[in-house]
C-alpha cells in the first residue's frame, strides 16, 4: 500500500475512533466500512472492509514485533529514516535467532510508524506491565546511531498477504497525508489484493 493510502486509512480510523467506532473488541463494522468507502473514493481503487480489517491486523503484527525489538538494548528508532537502527550486527543476529519474525524489519522503512503506534498500542496493552503509546513514543524518541540507509524498504505493500515471516505470528503492530489520485484510473497493483 502506498504511503498516501496508509495515511488516509490512519486518518479515517482516528476519526472513527473519535466517533466511538472502536471498542475493546476492536474496530466496529461501521469503522471498517467507512475506511473502505473513503479509500475507494479517494484513490480510485476497490477496497473492501475485509481489506481494511486485514491491514489493521498487519499493523498490529508490525507493532508487536517492532515494539519488542525497540524494547531491547542496542536497538533504536530513526525518525528521519523511519526504521530500526542497530548498534551491533552480532546482537541483531542473535536476537533474530530467537525472534524469527524480527529479521525482515532490519532495513524495513515504516513511514507510518507514528500512526501504527497511535492506532495499535492500546490494542496490545494488558493490565500489568502493558506498554502504552507513551512508552512507545519514548522508545522511539531516544537518540539513535547513524546508519547507512542503503536504499532498502519499498513502501508498496500487499494488504492481503503479509510476508510469510509475519503471517500467523503474534498479534500486536505499524500512516500519514493523503494524496488522492488525480482522476486517472489506476491499476490495483495488489495494494488491496
Amino acid at each position: 500500500m502506498e504511503f498516501g493510502m496508509e495515511r488516509g486509512l490512519a486518518d479515517v480510523l482516528r476519526d472513527q475512533r473519535n466517533l466511538g467506532n472502536k471498542g475493546d473488541g476492536g474496530w466496529k463494522r461501521p469503522a471498517l466500512n467507512a475506511a473502505a468507502a473513503v479509500l475507494s473514493t479517494s484513490f480510485n481503487v476497490s477496497v473492501t472492509s475485509d481489506n481494511v480489517k486485514n491491514r489493521i491486523k498487519l499493523w498490529r503484527s508490525w507493532y508487536g514485533i517492532v515494539s519488542d525489538i525497540l524494547g531491547q538494548s542496542g536497538f533504536d528508532w530513526d525518525d528521519t529514516k523511519h526504521m530500526i537502527t542497530v548498534e551491533n550486527e552480532n546482537a541483531w543476529n542473535e536476537y533474530c535467532t530467537s525472534h524469527k519474525s524480527a529479521k525482515p524489519f532490519r532495513f524495513k522503512v515504516l513511514q507510518n510508524w507514528d500512526d501504527i503506534v497511535d492506532l495499535c498500542a492500546k490494542d496490545r496493552a494488558t493490565d500489568h506491565g502493558a506498554e502504552t503509546d507513551m512508552d512507545a513514543d519514548e522508545a522511539m524518541s531516544r537518540e539513535t546511531n547513524e546508519v547507512e540507509f542503503m536504499g532498502l524498504g519499498a513502501t508498496a505493500i500487499d494488504l492481503e498477504e503479509p510476508s510469510s515471516n509475519t503471517k500467523g505470528k503474534r498479534q500486536g503492530s505499524t500512516s500519514s497525508g493523503t494524496h488522492p489520485q488525480d482522476g486517472r484510473k489506476r491499476r490495483n497493483n495488489n495494494f488491496f489484493g
